[in-house]
């Protein structure tokens, strides 16, 4: 009975000593995951965001994700990391409410604009003729939809993350998590995407492209700017606008 007992001891702490190898190795060969995925938020949030603070969130993230890893799930390392990574910090991010009540305010501001044009035009309005209902410039929208675009970034994130061959899977499918399981919530995200994938295909040329080429070819917008012979302010400008369509849409 105690040898029994001893061997079962002896075969734990191999199996956990080879847990813990293939975890540290996890975490150590997809640190620069974490760096690119910072990096991408890092391009939405104002300035007074610590990327430091982000990183270690993205870094625990990564950690959840050598513990909890299942290869026999058929999913790549790198998709089921790069969810808990992104996750992580979104958690921070709304645990700290970086957003402050004034953006919240622009935001539904632009949404309601949008709505009111939309159902008068019967068309998708443009930026120019939102920024002369609201009163103000194209130039001042523009500075509006930097300060809120973060929000619309989340939609788009839950289509497309990265440029690899399953960077489209539903998270659904890849993370079981106790606040996005079941039938409802998986029909909820599906039609959800099926709204934001709609709205996208709607886009000005020039704005699917930049949507195109940012989300799903996982370019750099100094990248589409050489592709498309545009400014790097430009293609922002784009970009921005973009998402304020696929936003107000998102929430028709």
């Amino acid at each position: 009975m105690q040898t029994d007992i001893a061997v079962k001891q002896r075969t734990k702490k191999k199996y956990d000593v080879v847990n813990k190898t293939k975890r540290d190795k996890y975490v150590i060969d997809y640190l620069p995951l974490v760096k690119y995925v910072v990096g991408k938020f890092m391009i939405y949030l104002p300035s007074h965001i610590d990327q430091e603070d982000l990183f270690e969130s993205g870094i625990l993230g990564l950690i959840e994700a050598a513990d909890r890893f299942d290869d026999s799930k058929n999913v790549k390392f790198k998709t089921y990391a790069f969810h808990r990574i992104r996750g992580a910090i979104l958690d921070y991010l709304r645990l700290h409410d970086w957003v402050p009540r004034s953006v919240r305010e622009k935001d539904n501001l632009i949404k309601e604009t949008y709505n009111a044009l939309e159902q008068e035009l019967n068309r998708t309005p443009h930026s120019e003729e939102i920024a002369e209902a609201m009163g103000i410039s194209c130039s001042d929208l523009d500075k509006m939809l930097i300060d809120i675009n973060m929000c619309s970034m989340l939609y788009l994130e839950d289509i497309s993350f990265g440029g690899d061959d399953d960077s489209n899977v539903n998270v659904g499918e890849i993370i079981k998590d106790k606040k996005t399981s079941g039938p409802l919530c998986n029909l909820e995200l599906q039609e959800e995407q099926e709204v934001l994938e709609r709205a996208i295909k709607e886009l000005p040329p020039k704005e699917k492209l930049v949507i195109t080429l940012y989300y799903y070819e996982d370019m750099l917008l100094r990248e589409i700017a050489e592709v498309m012979s545009l400014s790097e302010s430009r293609v922002s400008q784009l970009h921005h606008r973009a998402l304020m369509t696929i936003r107000a849409k998102a929430h028709n």
